[in-house]
């Protein structure tokens, strides 16, 4: 078992209603992170981080990143510890 800290910001901090919290998890994986976020938090949650289509993160409007800046994936590893951080991405020209 791990323990990862989630960091929300935006959209997610609204749904969440926190900045942040911790997560035990039996597999150190995003998607067992994910499963235990969207579980916990519903269907707003679900929308907002999974794509409905794919199954994958939405990546359309979001970001999720770890500790070191990058952006990671269902099927991507977490360390013991390690941060990700839940945004909504912001575009400007």
């Amino acid at each position: 078992m791990i323990t990862i800290n989630a960091q929300y910001q935006s959209r997610f901090r609204e749904i969440t209603g926190v900045e942040k919290e911790l997560f035990h998890l039996e597999q150190g994986t995003v998607a067992a992170l994910a499963a235990q976020i969207t579980g916990k938090y519903g269907p707003l949650m679900t929308a907002l981080l999974m794509d409905e289509d794919s199954k994958s993160l939405n990546s359309r409007g979001t970001l999720y990143l770890n500790s070191k800046g990058q952006r990671v994936y269902l099927e991507d590893n977490l360390s013991e510890g390690e941060t990700v951080f839940f945004m909504v991405g912001i575009a400007g020209g």
